[in-house]
């Protein structure tokens, strides 16, 4: 009973995270639309502005800030079916593979910002830190409530719900 109540609390905590999440890829979103950002630690390395330069050059449909929105509005929807119904899939099976797409994404973005842009924007680098804090605590959430990391991965009974 104890263990269900950690978890609980790791997916309340995974859902507030996402939320913070939410709200800073709506706002790089809406900065994106704009054409102007407002990062209050602009300096040395952190130039969010030159990202913002780099990112304005790609067609909207691949801005990382509309795809950020839709991940963390993603994991909103699957942790509240997580919490709200007894069905082990989604926790077993979709947040994790939810959260592993995000840290590819991130992981790949930040790779971006080094090597290609040459400047870290502040709320990018907050966003993947959303995003890897909610990988981890999904994967503690799922080895705390079903005993393993790779159980409940049966594609074709997912959507069986269980009592």
């Amino acid at each position: 009973m104890e263990r269900q109540k950690i978890v609980r609390r790791l997916l309340a905590s995974t859902i507030l995270i996402s939320l913070l999440g939410f709200l800073d890829a709506i706002y790089l979103l809406y900065s994106d639309l704009i054409g102007v950002i407002y990062c209050p630690l602009e300096g040395g390395i952190l130039q969010c502005g030159e990202v913002q330069k780099w990112i304005s050059l790609q067609p909207l449909i691949l801005h990382p800030s509309l795809w950020g929105t839709i991940y963390f509005l993603a994991v909103i929807v699957l942790l509240f079916l997580s919490v709200s119904q007894k069905n082990p899939y989604w926790l077993g099976f979709f947040l994790p593979l939810a959260g592993l797409v995000g840290v590819g994404f991130s992981i790949f973005l930040t790779i971006i910002e080094i090597y290609v842009i040459t400047y870290f924007c502040e709320f990018c680098l907050f966003s993947a830190l959303c995003t890897l804090a909610i990988f981890v605590l999904i994967i503690i959430a799922k080895k705390m409530e079903q005993g393993s990391f790779f159980g409940n991965l049966d594609f074709w009974n997912m959507f069986n719900k269980t009592e």
